[in-house]
């Protein structure tokens, strides 16, 4: 009798550690932004990245070319949200002289 009261036991330890693992491990729903725009301005050298609806995290992201060596790179501006409502949509933004390169392309990284 013993010994399936302890096989019980950890059996329902092993369940709540489960249940926990999940519960703790689960990522909160996030909302769609839509209507998100992109650009890039080659004098400023320059990334932008606007969400007009929708709610919630996005930003901007661009292929950035090397002036003198033939490699390009992936950069990204800083995360921004978007509440429900919102008149006026956060800019994210990144500036291709920090990383010593010429912006070529923008998306929006949602």
């Amino acid at each position: 009798m013993r010994r399936i009261t302890k096989v019980a036991v950890q059996g329902v330890v092993a369940s709540v550690g489960l249940t926990t693992c999940l519960v703790v491990g689960a990522s909160p729903a996030q909302a769609a932004v839509y209507d998100c725009k992109a650009s890039f301005n080659g004098e400023d050298n320059m990334a932008v990245a606007h969400c007009y609806g929708g709610f919630g995290r996005y930003r901007v992201k661009s292929k950035c070319d090397s002036p003198t060596y033939p490699y390009s790179i992936t950069i990204y501006g800083p995360w921004v949200s978007r509440s429900s409502g919102q008149s006026h949509p956060p800019a994210s933004l990144v500036d291709g002289d920090r990383y010593n390169c010429h912006i070529t392309s923008a998306s929006t990284f949602v």
